[in-house]
């Protein structure tokens, strides 16, 4: 069994890159360090089954017949791994507790290689493809790297999404050190997705099976959340009568293109907080922020998040006369959000008009919701182009 998916990979990090590194660390000496050759590819490719283990440890360990390019370029073929497991690979090479040393002729003897070294050595080809190593833990004076994106993004990690909101929330910290929020007021007009989002974001399997631990309940979960979901959608719109809206609308198109694909997708989070205002405008006497909650936000990554904003015309008219203060205000916001390092994605609402009404138009509009969506998880790599 080999260490990759057999399913077409787009790749950020190119083969030119990937040989540089391997020959650099082939030139610094032996490779896997003082691991046996079996060990050490235990480590970095886990997925390698009992029998190829057993055979790197005979042609390696035993018998000494397979050089160590082998190793790399046919088992665990390096040049197809996933970027996600080709960085892995490179987070255990300079694992501290794998012991890589060079020899040192002036004093015939063996030196140790210290990990930040090969941590320079990597990162000096990395880079060209906008990835870097960098410490993710210490423990005494043992450094633990972690392989991450370099490009523009959001900095931090996600610690609490507070989402689904249908009234705003009074808030409280619990413990402002460890950032441990509770809800005092409104509490089940919204919900908070508190756990650790890992380094590849947050599914929607992810949150399907956190909802399920909330509510006590595996019962037909999916259907649950998805109806507390469109709950906290469209109220302007449904304040006219109608069942449903935009918001929904694109809630919908979401789910039936990932039923349809049977894949797991980033979860779709609607009325989420990004900024948040414990007082009001009247009490504070003016508007700290422009808006406090995205219609939508997806995160594929600590750093990559994507806000989806649907524009009423609330957003840029007083009633049907254009208001170029509200348009600035719209504009402003998508500016901030963008120096921050959100990817922003906004639909017009006259985009959505007639839907209600035709069942047709809902349908072609449902096929262009769902075209956007294809385009947006292929240019996150979450589709093959």
């Amino acid at each position: 069994m080999r260490c990759f998916s057999e399913a077409k990979q787009e790749h950020r990090i190119l083969d030119e890159t990937r040989r540089s590194i391997i020959d650099a660390l082939l030139a610094l000496g032996n490779l896997t360090g003082d691991k046996e050759y079996h060990e050490f590819a235990k480590l970095v490719c886990p997925s390698l089954d009992e029998g190829t283990i057993s055979e790197i440890a005979r042609h390696m360990d035993r018998f000494d017949d397979w050089p160590e390019s082998y190793l790399f370029d046919t088992v665990i073929d390096y040049l197809h791994l996933p970027d996600e497991d080709f960085c892995f690979l490179l987070e255990q090479y300079v694992n501290p507790n794998i012991h890589h040393s060079r020899w040192i002729a002036e004093e015939e003897r063996r030196g140790q290689i210290h990990n930040s070294e090969l941590v320079k050595v990597i990162n000096r080809y990395l880079s060209h493809d906008e990835y870097q190593l960098e410490i993710k833990d210490s423990i005494g004076d043992k450094d633990f790297y972690q392989c991450v994106s370099s490009r523009a993004g959001v900095q931090g990690t996600v610690k609490n999404i507070i989402f689904a909101a249908r009234y705003k929330p009074e808030i409280v910290f619990d413990d402002a050190l460890n950032n441990d929020i509770r809800i005092t007021k409104n509490a089940d007009k919204c919900l908070i997705y508190d756990r650790a989002i890992p380094q590849n974001g947050l599914l929607w399997s992810e949150l399907v099976e956190w909802f399920s631990a909330k509510t006590g309940s595996a019962d037909n979960v999916e259907n649950r959340l998805l109806r507390r979901l469109c709950d906290s959608l469209d109220d302007s719109f449904k304040a006219t009568g109608a069942k449903s809206g935009p918001e929904t609308w694109l809630m919908q198109a979401y789910y039936e293109l990932m039923k349809s694909f049977g894949m797991d997708f980033p979860a779709l989070l609607p009325q989420v907080y990004l900024y948040y205002d414990p007082l009001t405008q009247t009490q504070r006497g003016y508007k700290l922020f422009e808006h406090q909650k995205m219609d939508f936000l997806m995160v594929f990554s600590h750093r990559n998040r994507v806000v989806i904003e649907i524009d009423g015309k609330q957003h840029y008219a007083e009633g049907d006369i254009a208001s170029p203060r509200l348009y600035s205000e719209m504009v402003k916001a998508q500016r901030e959000l963008s120096l921050y390092g959100y990817d922003v994605y906004r639909f017009g609402g006259y985009e959505f008009a007639n839907a209600a009404e035709s069942d047709r138009v809902k349908q072609e509009l449902l096929k262009k919701l769902k075209e956007f969506f294809v385009r947006l998880f292929q240019k996150y790599n979450v589709l093959e182009r």
